[in-house]
């Protein structure tokens, strides 16, 4: 049954379901390098065997950022239908402060360069972590968002620490060495490994559609219960609860 309520109880609820909001993560299995980009009229297959590499100083390499961004897409994939990303409906949100994402989305796969964005207060490239390598995907004709995270063991123990070292110009010769000669590789390795089990989650978030509904996907109450719940905005401070639906 539909209630129309008052904004203090909106406001409790919308906090009490945020407070407790648990995500539904799920990680993804990747066990293949296709990917499928639909881009106007046309759908084309990308392999990450080709286009991974750089040219850097003459010298052609793997460029892990690249394959971060394709691995990415390739879990983001599954939510659509064949799945085939529809790259101009897709807005990209990313913490990891790379050329790498720009290179593979814009340059390569043709993406709007509009469309791909860093999120505010982003960390410097130097300085990226685990924590940074993620992506916020927002389709746009509907609202909906899903963000795919990196785990722990895409990349080697000590390999961003030794990494902001050599980008900061402290590392000593032998750190050097061992990140370009170990690291590094072990990465590029880690990367190209098939399958990929749990080296990525992906997670639906909360979404304002066009519709002025707050979506939540998935909310866990302090009873414990599950439920996805749907907030439409009336005016005049005040909200309809449209959406409480009890997941088993």
């Amino acid at each position: 049954m539909k209630k129309q309520y008052k904004t203090k109880w909106i406001l409790s609820i919308l906090l009490m379901l945020l407070v407790f909001s648990v995500a539904t993560v799920s990680a993804d299995t990747i066990t293949d390098n296709r990917l499928s980009v639909k881009l106007g009229d046309n759908t084309v297959i990308y392999d990450l065997d080709e286009v991974k590499t750089e040219v850097e100083n003459g010298v052609t390499k793997v460029c892990i950022c690249r394959c971060l961004c394709f691995r990415a897409l390739q879990i983001l994939s599954s939510r659509f239908e064949g799945g085939v990303i529809p790259a101009e409906d897709i807005k990209v949100y990313t913490g990891w402060t790379t050329d790498g994402a720009e290179e593979l989305l814009v340059e390569v796969m043709g993406w709007d360069h509009e469309d791909l964005a860093f999120v505010p207060d982003a960390t410097a490239a130097a300085y990226l972590t685990l924590e940074d390598a993620f992506f916020y995907f927002v389709q746009k004709s509907t609202g909906k968002a899903w963000k795919v995270t990196a785990r722990e063991g895409l990349y080697p123990t000590g390999f961003f620490s030794y990494r902001t070292a050599v980008k900061m110009k402290t590392a000593s010769e032998e750190e050097i060495n061992f990140f370009k000669k170990a690291l590094r590789p072990q990465a590029v390795s880690n990367m190209a490994s098939l399958p990929m089990i749990d080296k990525f989650s992906v997670e639906a978030v909360s979404y304002l559609a066009a519709d002025g509904v707050l979506h939540i996907p998935i909310a866990v109450s302090a009873d414990g219960a599950s439920y996805e719940a749907g907030l439409e905005h009336q005016g005049d401070n005040q909200f309809k609860l449209i959406k409480a639906q009890k997941i088993d």
